[in-house]
């Protein structure tokens, strides 16, 4: 299950922090650095004209088409249940024109 959060709603991460590029030629995947619940991921706020595009986001393993997320919004992954794992791809980013940063976000256990 996942989450898209509103613009301008928790856009500032909160836990680990890293930095990945993310472009409209192919999906990136997110994968979990630390043992975690949830996964927050959004465009870096310091990307020159912020927000700069839309993007969609995947879920690995599902057939589920991708989910649209406006510029300026985050999205979380989450999964009840047990947590993700260091190693396992959480989902995938892909926006829908061009190519900029996104922060992703992990609360560790």
């Amino acid at each position: 299950m996942g989450v898209a959060v509103p613009s301008g709603s928790s856009l500032r991460p909160t836990g680990q922090t890293r930095q990945v590029t993310v472009s409209s030629a192919a999906p990136s995947a997110v994968v979990a650095t630390v043992f975690t619940v949830r996964v927050r991921v959004g465009e870096d706020l310091s990307v020159a004209g912020w927000p700069t595009t839309d993007y969609d986001v995947r879920k690995p393993g599902t057939g589920d088409d991708p989910r649209r997320v406006p510029a300026g919004g985050t999205y979380e992954f989450v999964r009840d249940g047990r947590p993700f794992y260091p190693g396992e791809i959480v989902g995938y980013l892909q926006t829908v024109s061009g190519t900029t940063t996104f922060w992703v976000d992990e609360e560790g256990l």
